[in-house]
């Protein structure tokens, strides 16, 4: 596994765990965060820099109770890891989410310049009653 795939496992393990200190040593400073344009998604929109990204990631836990992000397989090529991965959570209204989730990352060096990050809206919606 290279040094990329490596951070990204840490990083997935350690924003599963709630180890901010750990999640944080994945990102440059300069970090740009692309979500789904999706009013009332967490992690919707564009967050540029590192505490910027740090806090939405934060504002998952005011909506859920539980949430985890499974990585299932890691693709590749060059500074660009693309992640398939399984989103499931609890939100705190009592509904379960579980929906596939693809993230590509853009790396330097183990650590996160761009991220763009997918998944099906409309399910994480209806989960947060919006």
């Amino acid at each position: 596994m290279s040094e990329n795939s490596e951070a990204l496992k840490r990083g997935y393990d350690a924003f599963n765990s709630g180890d901010a200190e750990v999640l944080a040593e994945l990102y440059e400073d300069g970090v740009r965060w692309e979500g789904p344009n999706a009013d009332g998604v967490p992690m919707s929109g564009v967050h540029e820099g590192k505490d910027a990204v740090l806090q939405a990631l934060g504002q998952v836990a005011e909506d859920f109770e539980e949430f985890n992000v499974s990585p299932d397989e890691m693709v590749e090529e060059g500074d660009t890891v693309i992640v398939l991965s399984n989103i499931s959570g609890k939100t705190k209204a009592g509904n379960d989410v579980k929906t596939p989730g693809v993230e590509v990352w853009r790396m330097r060096a183990g650590k996160a310049y761009r991220v763009q990050s997918l998944a099906d809206t409309a399910v994480m919606r209806d989960a947060l009653g919006n």
